[in-house]
């Protein structure tokens, strides 16, 4: 079963699409759900969610 956090991430994270990273997810959590996340709280939901096999990341290379 997937928390309330868990279920914002990942409707932002469909929503965001191949642009979905940590700045991407929490512009759509605030556009969309009106809550302000921090980016450690963005990022320590998506681990326990790539634990989950629900979610999986690449690492890319640094915005400029």
């Amino acid at each position: 079963m997937l928390g309330n956090l868990e279920q914002l991430i990942l409707l932002a994270i469909l929503r965001a699409g191949n642009d979905a990273y940590g700045v991407t997810i929490a512009a759509e959590i605030e556009e969309h759900a009106g809550r302000s996340l921090t980016m450690a709280t963005i990022y320590k939901t998506l681990e326990r969610m790539e634990e989950k096999a629900l979610v999986r990341s690449t690492m890319g290379d640094p915005t400029p």
